[in-house]
């Protein structure tokens, strides 16, 4: 692989996460203290970030700066998935302990009877 692929596919995973994350091109700048044409220019692969600026990224896309070079592409399915689990969190958030124990007991069965299937 050459730099200038390297350079792209970097890029290419920077979008996909911050995309995962429904973070705009704008909110990553804005966070980032940059220019929303450099956040531009690094997922296009034009220009490479120093690694402080990776170690910000990844913070702000909530990752390991080694999540930022793994460059298998993020499914539909694992998006559909990803947002279930996101508004499953939503909806049960604000239950109590007794609550949020009920819940976690009933993913357990749930869980186990898929793996008797």
């Amino acid at each position: 692989m050459t730099d200038e692929e390297f350079a792209i596919k970097l890029g290419e995973r920077i979008r996909e996460l911050r995309k995962a994350r429904n973070i705009s091109q704008l909110e990553l700048a804005y966070d980032m203290e940059m220019s929303m044409n450099t956040i531009s220019s690094i997922e296009l692969g034009k220009i490479s970030p120093k690694i402080e600026t990776l170690r910000k990224i990844a913070l702000k896309l909530d990752v390991e700066v080694s999540d930022l070079f793994s460059f298998s592409p993020i499914t539909v399915k694992d998006k559909i998935l990803r947002k279930k689990v996101e508004d499953i969190i939503l909806r049960i958030q604000d239950g109590d302990k007794d609550f949020l124990e009920l819940i976690d007991s009933a993913i357990d069965l749930v869980v186990r009877a898929q793996h008797t299937e």
